[in-house]
């Protein structure tokens, strides 16, 4: 999640396809269908990033052992190329892009693309 810029605002955050605001679901992590086991053997069942027209977005990852992870911060769009900045700490910035209903994201070497339900 990329450091989120507060005094910038996203109120209408667009694609080039129209706004990027929306659930997205993650379909694919590293080209591989969920669910995805990591080295670490914990195995991610699902994932869901929503993006809210005020610029804040949250996103809930859902693992095989039940539990979940919900991450929130803000995110900037400058023509479909997408930052995003957690409110976690230990959690670098990070960025991704949307082109039409696909959302792609790049986070510590992963590649997650997501489909916007």
């Amino acid at each position: 999640t990329v450091t989120a810029m507060a005094g910038c605002s996203s109120l209408d955050a667009t694609s080039p396809n129209g706004s990027v605001a929306g659930t997205y679901s993650l379909v694919r992590l590293n080209g591989q269908l969920l669910p995805y086991t990591f080295s670490t053997g914990v195995t991610l069942v699902s994932d869901e990033v929503t993006l809210y027209r005020d610029g804040t977005y949250v996103d809930v990852s859902r693992y095989a052992s039940g539990s979940t992870s919900t991450q929130e911060g803000f995110f900037t769009n400058t023509s479909g190329s997408i930052y995003f900045d957690s409110d976690a700490s230990g959690i670098a910035p990070y960025q991704g892009s949307v082109s039409g209903d696909v959302l792609t994201e790049i986070v510590n070497g992963y590649t997650q693309t997501f489909e916007r339900r």
